[in-house]
């Protein structure tokens, strides 16, 4: 014999929903059970909620009755209220920041702009100073009018062997 299965819509109601303002108390009488020495916060957490709320009513009765017992602690009425995610109203840059990066990039853009101009002027006077080491004379001089006058006659050929692809 074959059992045919229907489906059916969940029914969350079935399910039991999160009481934040519930566990908030509870949360708290566990902390006075361990505040007035009634065990571990360990072993509290494992009680169930009718054993919390009895032995809650028993130490209310006995605060009545015995001034020893550790009073029960004050909360702030701000704890009871559900902690809203909100973004920062402040942007992560202000105008002000944006405008204090800006200034220090633009010093060290002229830090670094100092530093080529000096490499510059000390590769130029190494430059004087090996063209006078090396003695610039006449014959060294026309050699280089020569090459420069080759480079030029090279650069003036057409290529129309490699411009036709």
């Amino acid at each position: 014999m074959i059992l045919k299965c229907e489906k059916y819509a969940t029914n969350w109601k079935q399910y039991k929903k999160v009481d934040v303002d519930e566990a908030l108390r509870y949360k708290r009488k566990r902390a006075t059970f361990v505040a007035a020495n009634y065990g571990t916060a360990r072993a509290i957490a494992r009680w169930s909620k009718q054993n919390i709320d009895q032995t809650y009513k028993k130490l209310e009765e006995l605060r009545k009755v015995d001034p020893t017992v550790p009073r029960k602690l004050v909360y702030n009425d701000e704890t009871n209220v559900r902690p809203q995610h909100t973004l920062p109203s402040k942007k992560l840059f202000s105008s002000a920041d944006v405008s204090i990066s800006a200034l220090n990039q633009r010093k060290r853009q002229k830090l670094i702009d100092e530093e080529d101009e000096k490499r510059e002027e000390e590769i130029r006077k190494e430059a004087i100073i090996n063209q006078i080491d090396f003695g610039m004379n006449e014959a060294s001089l026309q050699l280089q009018a020569q090459v420069a006058a080759t480079i030029q006659q090279l650069a003036s050929i057409p290529q129309s062997f490699n411009s036709s692809k």
